[in-house]
């Protein structure tokens, strides 16, 4: 390693431990070799329990491997193999600059062809090398783009565990050390994100990821005025304020359409405006024919939409099915705890009081589990043509079942226990003769009286507590789980005496083949699951917040920190996302449109029942709230969220952006220019030529070379597999 790369780790060139940044500390800055140099790595598992037993031989093993390397030869792709472990190899794939322009080039044809550059490309003056501005996530998306697209979309459709790629494991890109270490530093000084943090971002993992980021410090921001409302509400207003619940569901429409705009703004600077209309074949789909397509006339691959149609409708009863057995379980798991904590009085009450909170923390989990395999087996069965509508289809599915594991708690507290608790609870001598014959104590509910705090603690529980409980899971234990798994194994090789070295790796490389097999180990990077953390936060204000008013100043406190937690996360806990091209944050948006419409109808019926009965011993609530009044006043609120969204997006419509405008402004003298270059008296416009990399003769032979190279690597790596085996 040279001086000028440690200069990134240290404040002055001293590489000590002690003269470290603290996050140089956490992460592996193994650099790599100059001929491990890549842009992506491939992991070729011959274990892997996906492959049948029969594909399982060293012919078919060879055979799908010299296709794979014959593959990155053909497309111009240069490649090292490195043994990982038994059975398993690295091919440290790279493309040259000619190849990365050729793909970029092609690239900005479709974008304009497609209306999302306003300008046509110009053919690069040079192939040899890159433009000193082309960004990191632009290079790996378009090489992942050509290795795992299909070829509809000019890829090699390398898909992993897919057709002829079943020992594909994964295909992944290394994480940069200095930059994750400069990131962390730089973050953990800052107490916003500005837009040129952003397009830092943008340039390392890409828009789809820089989008995350800016909602994340767009919600964090406008949580400031909810947070002061609800402060004031807590002190000065009375609970259940209709005041507080009318700003508080204003701001959620206000939120949502000046998000809108902020991604447009967002798309336009990036230059992605309209890139949601190119949509990526997906290399699973299968047609059951070939058909012209009526728009090109080209030969494609045709399945009936309306088989589609009714595999989606089978989806409605599966997931009404899961709903219903999740409402109740928790309905199941709700009575026995209001039972135990507020009915029985009987012995061993301080442990049978931890026993609901038992079931839903080992029912819920494993429930959720299992409807994930369904959800995913039926969107793969549906047979999407592009990643975009699967996407979408997998995202709507999860909502679902996300809505009901988060708020179905608070609902039943809503409109259940507190309205009718009285009612059912004499009814419960089912549970009481349960408990006397395994216990051998009779409880009666005859002296229940309902707990009316039961709704704001519960409520205060999932904004406050739970969300502390959620960042320590999601950010924190990971890194602790790898630290102690690693102590444990130090710990064992020094009691048994022996260190396990698969292989002796070269030792100028293996400081950084240990980075790779330990990123190779680490779970992919999901942005969908950091937006459903967002959405089911954003659900809490907008559907319970005249519950607690200080619920949305903990959100404020906990998306500060969710904002450095996930960027930590990226660099420690997960592979580097592969960077993709996004304009909005897709379903995510329906899904929060949804829970404001919602929200309007709760909030207004949480205000009329309990408004005026808060702080009375009688929660019959209900029954001192005329049925007609409440009827009222939640038709009232639709109408009122309706007629409010319309003058919101009117009042949004009116107002100029200075980014949008500079855009259409480019467009009318782009339309202008072509329209001046149209007449006869001009020249054509620039013919949009480029021809393919010429490969020699004397190049293939040697790439040859390397794919022998690389089986020789490949046949080591199974013949201690097969010793092991035989040892075993």
């Amino acid at each position: 390693m040279d001086s000028g790369k440690l200069a990134v780790f240290t404040s002055s060139g001293d590489t000590s431990s002690q003269r470290k940044p603290k996050a140089a500390r956490l992460i592996n800055d193994a650099l790599p070799p100059a001929d491990l140099e890549c842009d992506l790595v491939i992991v070729y598992d011959t274990e892997s329990g996906s492959v049948p037993e029969e594909k399982k031989t060293t012919e078919v093993i060879e055979d799908s491997f010299k296709l794979l390397l014959a593959e990155l030869v053909n497309a111009g792709f240069c490649f090292k193999v490195r043994v990982n472990k038994p059975g398993s190899v690295f091919i440290f794939v790279k493309a040259s600059d000619a190849v990365v322009s050729f793909a970029s080039y092609r690239s900005q044809i479709k974008d304009w062809l497609f209306g999302i550059r306003t300008s046509a490309p110009v053919i690069p003056a040079s192939q040899d090398k890159l433009d000193d501005d082309f960004s990191t996530s632009e290079r790996l998306r378009l090489v992942h783009d050509r290795l795992t697209n299909s070829q509809k979309d000019h890829g090699l459709g390398i898909t992993p565990g897919q057709s002829d790629w079943v020992f594909v494991k994964s295909i992944f890109a290394l994480h940069d050390p200095q930059f994750n270490v400069a990131w962390i530093e730089r973050w953990s000084t800052k107490w916003a994100l500005d837009d040129d943090e952003l397009d830092i971002i943008k340039n390392t993992f890409g828009e789809k990821i820089a989008l995350y980021f800016a909602f994340l410090q767009y919600y964090f921001s406008r949580l400031l005025f909810p947070t002061v409302m609800g402060l004031g509400a807590f002190f000065f207003l009375p609970s259940y304020s209709p005041i507080f619940a009318i700003i508080s569901s204003l701001w959620c429409s206000v939120f949502i359409e000046s998000w809108k705009r902020r991604e447009v703004e967002l798309a336009v600077k990036w230059g992605v405006r309209g890139c949601s209309g190119l949509d990526t074949h997906r290399a699973t789909f299968k047609g059951e024919s070939e058909r012209e397509d009526p728009v090109t006339g080209a030969l494609v691959q045709y399945y009936p939409p309306w088989k589609r149609v009714v595999k989606q409708f089978t989806a409605i009863p599966t997931a009404l099915a899961a709903g219903l057995i999740l409402i109740g379980v928790q309905a199941v798991v709700f009575v026995i705890e209001i039972f135990l904590s507020e009915i029985y009085d009987g012995p061993l009450k301080q442990y049978l009081v931890f026993l609901p909170t038992a079931l839903l923390a080992t029912l819920v989990p494993t429930f959720t589990a299992f409807y994930n395999i369904i959800a995913t087996r039926m969107t793969d069965w549906e047979n999407h043509v592009t990643e975009r509508t699967y996407d979408t289809a997998m995202t709507q599915k999860m909502f679902v079942l996300n809505f009901l594991t988060s708020y179905m708690g608070l609902f039943l507290s809503s409109y259940v226990y507190l309205p009718f608790g009285h009612l059912i609870a004499p009814n419960m001598d089912f549970i009481s003769a349960t408990m006397q014959r395994f216990i051998g104590e009779k409880a009666s509910a005859k002296n229940f009286t309902i707990n009316t705090h039961r709704l704001r603690q519960q409520y205060i529980y999932f904004t406050a507590t739970a969300q502390l409980i959620n960042f320590f899971v999601e950010t924190l234990l990971p890194y602790i789980q790898r630290r102690a798994f690693k102590e444990a194994k130090k710990l064992q090789e020094k009691v048994t005496g022996a260190y396990e070295q698969v292989f002796k790796d070269n030792e100028i490389e293996a400081p950084f083949l240990a980075r790779v097999r330990a990123e190779a180990d680490f779970p992919d990077y999901v942005v969908g699951d950091d937006y459903r953390e967002m959405v089911v936060q954003f659900g809490y204000l907008s559907l319970f917040a005249t519950v607690w008013p200080l619920a949305p100043l903990f959100s404020f406190i906990n998306n500060w920190f969710e904002l450095r937690g996930d960027a930590v996360k990226i660099c420690l806990d997960t592979k580097r996302p592969i960077p993709g091209k996004a304009e909005t944050i897709g379903p995510w948006l329906n899904n929060l449109i949804f829970l404001t419409w919602l929200g309007s109808l709760t909030t207004s019926s949480l205000v009329s029942m309990y408004r005026f009965s808060a702080t009375e011993p009688d929660c019959s609530y209900l029954v001192s709230t005329r049925p007609w009044v409440l009827l009222a006043a939640v038709l009232l609120s639709e109408h009122a969220y309706f007629v409010a969204r319309y003058l919101i997006r009117l009042i949004y419509d009116a107002l100029d952006s200075t980014v949008v405008q500079k855009h259409q402004r480019q467009k009318y003298l782009n339309r202008q220019q072509t329209l001046k270059r149209s007449l006869p008296d001009e020249e054509p416009i620039e013919a949009l030529e480029h021809e393919e990399i010429v490969v020699t003769e004397a190049k293939r032979d040697e790439w040859r070379a390397a794919i022998a190279e690389a089986v020789a690597t490949l046949q080591t790596s199974l013949v201690k597999n097969e010793a092991d085996k035989k040892e075993e």
